[in-house]
């Protein structure tokens, strides 16, 4: 299973204490550094992969209960991270995706996060 989440920060309307100028050569370093424990917040329960900013987590289980379990548990541990670290997660470029071998079968698998459907999706272009 691949889930690719894309990040934007939260608008809020107070005044910016401290920011990095945009084309600045440290922002996307500092980006990286600011974003990279998310992949620890869910590393016992799936294998992260990162790639610039986009984060991918592959979750493999045998039991369909056990699966649908840790997929909604790793999607609720990623909505929690960005909250406290004041992002949030932009749901439009969120996807849910099951890989098959030719004797699985696929798994009815509803993911959801606060009540906001993550879109399941049966192709996608991988780091495009």
């Amino acid at each position: 299973m691949l889930i690719t989440i894309q990040m934007v920060t939260f608008l809020n309307r107070k005044k910016v204490q401290h920011r990095v100028p945009q084309v600045s050569v440290s922002g996307p370093l500092l980006f990286l550094i600011y974003i990279n424990d998310l992949s620890k917040s869910v590393s016992d329960k799936s294998s992260p992969i990162l790639f610039g900013d986009d984060r991918s987590f592959i979750i493999a289980n045998g039991d369909e209960t056990e699966f649908k379990f840790k997929a909604n548990e790793i999607f609720n541990e990623i909505n929690k991270w960005f909250h406290s670290n004041m992002l949030m997660v932009n749901y439009d470029k969120t996807y849910f995706l099951q890989f098959l071998t030719k004797t699985s079968n696929e798994i009815n698998i509803q993911v959801s996060v606060v009540n906001r459907k993550i879109a399941t999706a049966q192709s996608l272009k991988f780091w495009d």
